[in-house]
């Protein structure tokens, strides 16, 4: 944000330009009594005229200019048209001196951006800095910031006063937005000129740091404050307010003690760039305050706030922006605080003060600048002296009515928790006496409830032989239906007998099984059969025996060995059993089989949902099952399984599998086996026997599954020829 408008009411200096004369006339210096904080004593030269470029005769006395322009006492690009300097240029001013200063030495005050030659009537008498027109990197700039010059009138009344300025980055500097002062020059006594350079470097110069320490102080404090309670932001945003707004004043301490313009310009700028964030900070302070949180309009605001930080990060000029953007966050402050009053909110007066009086002083000063009326503060002292008081109060009511409002919201917010912590007290007292009646009521109800726990542990106690009891009988009967299936389940090592290199991995989840295995020789032939039936513990007990003995009955009693026709008959056997062919019947159960039959070279198979897996040379090959299983619900008029047959290489293996290991969970991840992993698991086991087979997936399935609870029963028949 721009900040010109607070040094153009803290200086309050307002200087009388555009005189019309050709000449200009010093007739006297003003008496010492005249004094004012801006100028004491001193006259400010004004009937300027100009000219562009660099020559040597324009220092001549008698050269005519007539043909120059007339300019402000200042060099400045908003009243000379751009493009008519460039790099250099001359002024010259006539002057007429009143005989009582003919031979008496004055005081010659002036600051300046760049560098200059002072020339009284051809002859050099000052130089501040150094001008190098061949090569102006070598130019070197300087400030005196009005320390007095000495400089003598002699002889006539009528001398010509020649200035020789130079400013190499004038240009550059009034494009990136940074105003060009050329130079200011005054005549002062010598004595009024030393009360002169105190007054601007001193005085003011302890102004300004009191304003920055006052400030900084205010903005440490009220963020301490936020840090211990940070659910009010209102104090970080006046923190950061605070913190801004003091920085604008150490750019101006900066300026009036270095002598180095192009130093004096960083920093300013570098401090207008930080002072811009005292208005968003205000505004987000004021929207904290009365809004209890920021609304969505803010960000507008920040986004203008951001582009015109952007354009003075890279010097492009948009003081334009940076009015419009000032006026319009002081009128929505001032907006906020009028329909806060509207509203009647706590502390809306108490910040209005200090808004509504700032926004009407500065309006006060656009109507006096519109009118030229403040002209007049030059010339009445009174007039100068009270608008510098009534700048030391603008500048310093938004500050103290925020730090008002804040000290009366915290001592309402003490007086508040005071308030609770008598009512917490109260609080206290009643519960401790209702601690009291209740320990009173307890110790009377002591030797009753003993009584009654008592009787309760012992009821509890009952339920709990009852419940054992029970529970041994339940386990009883599940142990001895499990010696019923082991009874009903083939030999393991009968297996061996008919098939020497095999192995059955039988790990059932409960104490008994849904999975079951099955195996004969009838004739020539060796069947061997997988299954995985509904369920498992006892309803997956209870149709394995059905599948058992059906199998049984089938195949030994019937004589059916082909795989197809066994899984046929078996699927109605199954139904039959559960009467699942009744139209009301809603049974579901069934079984998953895989059935092989070997003759000689020759392998039959035939599967209800599980597969065969046959490795030879380090390949599996799947052999796929039908994909409907034994028993069920069946939607089709007739359920037929095929055979598939197949002749025998040596040197292969044929595995038949429920489905547990692959779906058991474990590993780090607690994730499932996979099909994928038990086949490639089975590959790597080519170069083992049969029953290192069987250990290794043994001990490899209860790694896997670790602490974890198993969740199926897990069956693999391994079978190598």
């Amino acid at each position: 944000m721009k900040n010109y408008f607070l040094l153009f009411f803290l200086l309050s200096g307002f200087v009388c330009f555009g005189q019309t004369d050709t000449v200009f006339h010093l007739d006297s210096l003003p008496a010492t009594q005249e004094y004012q904080i801006n100028d004491p004593g001193v006259i400010v030269l004004t009937a300027w005229k100009y000219h562009k470029g660099d020559d040597k005769k324009w220092v001549e006395y008698n050269f005519d200019d007539r043909s120059w322009k007339f300019v402000a006492p200042e060099l400045n690009f908003d009243s000379i048209p751009v493009g008519t300097f460039e790099n250099i240029g001359w002024f010259r001013i006539h002057i007429e001196v009143d005989t009582t200063l003919i031979d008496q030495t004055i005081a010659l005050l002036i600051t300046q951006s760049g560098a200059s030659e002072v020339y009284l009537d051809g002859k050099l008498i000052h130089t501040f800095g150094v001008i190098d027109q061949k090569n102006t990197t070598n130019e070197v700039r300087y400030d005196p910031q009005f320390v007095p010059m000495d400089i003598r009138f002699e002889k006539t009344r009528k001398h010509i006063l020649a200035i020789r300025y130079a400013n190499s980055v004038a240009l550059s500097d009034y494009k990136k937005g940074i105003k060009l002062g050329g130079f200011n020059l005054k005549f002062a006594k010598l004595r009024d000129s030393t009360i002169y350079k105190y007054l601007n470097s001193n005085v003011l110069t302890g102004i300004f740091t009191f304003y920055f320490t006052f400030f900084l102080a205010l903005s440490f404090l009220h963020f301490v404050i936020f840090l211990y309670y940070k659910a009010n932001k209102s104090n970080l945003y006046y923190s950061i307010f605070a913190g801004a707004f003091g920085t604008y004043f150490l750019s101006i301490m900066i300026s009036g003690n270095f002598m180095t313009p192009d130093f004096v310009a960083t920093v300013n700028h570098l401090a207008s760039m930080l002072s811009d964030f005292y208005l968003p900070a205000l505004i987000a302070m004021l929207y904290s305050i009365f809004y209890k949180k920021i609304p969505k309009i803010f960000w507008l605001w920040f986004i203008l706030f951001a582009i015109d930080l952007i354009t003075n990060i890279f010097y492009v000029d948009s003081r334009a922006f940076g009015y419009l953007l000032f006026f319009t966050f002081m009128i929505e402050a001032l907006r906020i605080i009028i329909a806060a009053i509207y509203k009647k909110l706590d502390g809306a007066w108490i910040l209005g003060s200090g808004i509504i009086t700032t926004v009407a002083f500065f309006a006060l000063f656009a109507i006096l600048a519109m009118f030229n009326i403040q002209s007049h503060f030059n010339t009445n002292g009174w007039a100068g002296f009270l608008v510098g008081i009534l700048t030391i109060y603008v500048t310093l009511s938004i500050p103290l009515s925020m730090t008002i409002y804040l000290a009366r919201d915290f001592s309402k917010t003490n007086k508040n928790l005071s308030k609770k912590l008598i009512e917490v007290e109260e609080l206290s007292t009643k519960s401790i006496e209702q601690e009291k009646e209740k320990q009173k009521i307890l110790s009377t109800q002591n030797d009753r409830l003993e009584v009654q726990v008592k009787e309760r542990t012992w009821e509890i106690e009952e339920q709990k032989k009852l419940i054992e009891e029970k529970n041994k009988d339940i386990t009883d009967s599940i142990n001895y239906a499990k010696r019923i299936q082991d009874a009903l389940l083939p030999e393991q090592a009968l297996l061996s007998s008919i098939l020497p290199e095999s192995f059955i991995l039988f790990k059932p989840k409960d104490i008994v099984s849904g999975d079951f295995y099955w195996f004969t020789e009838y004739g020539h032939k060796k069947i061997v059969v997988a299954a995985d039936c509904t369920g498992h513990g006892v309803p997956g007990a209870l149709m394995s025996m059905i599948g058992s003995n059906t199998l049984n009955k089938l195949i030994t009693e019937n004589g059916i060995t082909n795989p197809g026709e066994i899984l046929n008959a078996l699927h109605l056997e199954v139904r039959k059993a559960l009467k699942q062919n009744e139209t009301k019947s809603q049974t579901r159960d069934g079984m998953d089989v895989a059935i092989i039959c070997i003759s000689n070279d020759t392998l039959q198979y035939a599967g209800a949902q599980r597969p065969l897996w046959i490795i030879k040379d380090n390949n599996l090959t799947e052999i796929k099952a039908n994909k409907f299983s034994i028993g069920g619900i069946q939607s089709e008029e007739k359920r037929v399984f095929t055979t598939q047959e197949f002749t025998i290489e040596k040197n292969s293996s044929f595995y038949l599998t429920s489905d547990g290991y692959a779906d058991q969970f474990g590993g780090k991840n607690g994730k499932k086996m996979m099909t994928k992993n038990f086949k490639e698991l089975l590959l790597t086991l080519q170069n083992k026997s049969m029953l290192e087979q069987k250990q290794i997936l043994d001990d490899t399935i209860e790694k896997w599954k670790g602490s974890r609870e198993q969740i199926d029963d897990i069956l693999v028949i391994g079978i190598k020829i």
